[in-house]
């Protein structure tokens, strides 16, 4: 990519546009929230990594999101601000090595275009200030797409070797990379570069063989995280045909959301477009695509894929590029309907009937945030917090912002079939003589105990803890305990 901006230069128009979003993002970042629970796992499992860096033999996700954070941590220890900030950077780079392949592949006119929607795109706006691994895991695939690009163009191994490492390492941040790795063989099969393709894999599938074997020696099951991902996803929904109709419906929706209606219709239009044409080194592009919808598709029928509009990002960044044709011919009248369609996209985002879809990531209940501060009022370094299962948004925004150790909390699990962690909430109030208790009304956890005036009685715990409510409203109380 060096050698590229060397011979043809960075156009001064992607630097503004990455500088300007960077900018925007700098300024929207105090009004930001983390409302993601996954996000806030993700940092706290990175904290601990901080605390005691060793190289991970097994987890659930993969474990380079939890090194990138962790070293971020090491740099500026702020577990609010440090993971999003590396986040907010890393989306605005991205646009480089977008813009390089679909000024490549596609056209130099639509490439620019095409890359403002890419920023702009709400969903992929949202993720990045969130401490997800779609934001990194979305940067390195952009700089796989360049790299093979530029491989099968120039015939170069080391290009090839490089979009290998690239893929190999988004592979260490999601699972969708491990799919790709195999499927970014079909454009090096339409150029007829078959010893390439060896080339390529040899390095794209170092990551998934080595995670495999770890997996395997650590927990006898070499697609462990595979298994609990999946596990995970059928307890959270039980399936019926509003359900099944809904599965099957969401993705193409949150496409659909993430590049508006216009743009979604024409990259259609022209994907179909490269389809009659026998354009065949861009239709080699949409294998990729078409098989990693499939996959959506056939996961999310069966129930092992969550619902989560932050998964749609590999399909914006494996269809965006194919907009760029529409602008082959630039005139007057597509620059304003680039104008229009920019608009609606953005706009839009605020109308649409389901969540996880606005620019900037904010807490519905302003409830939460009240009862966040008054905790952080009433609390120490050595408090102890119990949460309840308020909402997912609610509940790990709380623990979070709280800023105590995850070792200081115990949070309640929002899955139907959770049981109450007793051992848990012992262990907290154990270890910690003063604390906060939120509780949730009606909950599993608020019949498992007797409120009766400044005493709080849990089942299975003999002796009452004398508490004083700092805050009730008609969903949650919130105690102040000591022991």
């Amino acid at each position: 990519m060096i050698q590229e901006i060397r011979k043809q230069g960075l156009p001064l128009k992607v630097i503004l546009l990455s500088a300007s979003l960077l900018l925007v993002k700098l300024i929207l970042l105090p009004y930001a929230q983390n409302t993601d629970a996954d996000a806030v796992c993700r940092i706290f499992n990175s904290i601990e990594w901080m605390r005691h860096p060793t190289w991970i033999m097994t987890s659930v996700w993969g474990p380079f999101h939890y090194y990138l954070i962790g070293v971020g941590l090491m740099v500026w220890n702020n577990q609010i601000c440090s993971p999003v900030l590396i986040n907010l950077i890393l989306s605005s780079i991205t646009l480089f090595p977008f813009y390089f392949f679909t000024r490549r592949e596609f056209n130099e006119k639509g490439a620019f275009i095409a890359t403002v929607f890419f920023a702009i795109s709400p969903i992929l706006f949202r993720n990045s200030f969130l401490a997800l691994s779609e934001t990194p895991y979305l940067f390195f695939v952009a700089m796989t797409m360049n790299f093979l690009s530029k491989a099968i163009k120039e015939e170069r191994n080391h290009y090839f070797t490089l979009a290998g490492l690239f893929i190999t390492i988004a592979a260490g941040f999601r699972y969708e990379a491990w799919l790709l790795a195999l499927l970014f063989s079909a454009p090096i099969l339409f150029s007829n570069r078959w010893k390439n393709i060896f080339l390529f894999e040899s390095v794209a599938l170092l990551f998934p063989i080595i995670w495999m074997i770890q997996n395997y020696v650590a927990k006898n099951n070499a697609l462990y995280s595979f298994a609990w991902t999946a596990n995970s996803a059928i307890n959270n929904e039980s399936m019926g045909l509003e359900s099944y109709l809904r599965r099957i419906w969401f993705f193409p929706f949150s496409w659909m959301i993430a590049l508006g209606p216009p743009v979604a219709f024409i990259t259609i239009k022209e994907i179909v477009s490269c389809y009659k044409r026998k354009q065949f080194s861009r239709i080699s592009w949409t294998i990729p695509l078409l098989i990693i919808l499939l996959f959506f598709f056939v996961n999310a029928y069966k129930g092992v894929l969550l619902l989560q509009h932050r998964f749609t990002g590999t399909l914006v960044i494996l269809s965006l590029p194919f907009f760029a044709l529409y602008f082959t011919e630039q005139s007057l009248n597509k620059i304003r309907q680039a104008w229009i369609f920019g608009i609606l996209t953005v706009g839009l985002s605020f109308v649409w009937n389901t969540t996880s879809v606005t620019p900037l990531p904010r807490l519905k209940n302003r409830n939460a945030e009240k009862v966040t501060q008054l905790i952080k009022n009433e609390i120490n370094n050595s408090s102890g917090l119990i949460i309840d299962f308020w909402e997912w948004d609610n509940t790990y925004y709380i623990a979070l912002q709280s800023g105590l150790p995850s070792s200081n909390m115990m949070i309640v699990e929002g899955a139907k079939n959770s049981p109450v962690p007793e051992d848990g909430i012992t262990k907290v109030l154990k270890e910690h003589p003063e604390g906060i208790i939120v509780l949730r009304k009606d909950s599993k956890l608020f019949h498992e105990t007797k409120l009766s005036g400044n005493s709080l009685a849990f089942n299975w715990i003999n002796t009452p803890l004398p508490v004083k409510n700092i805050f009730e409203n008609n969903e949650v109380v919130v105690l102040k305990y000591s022991r």
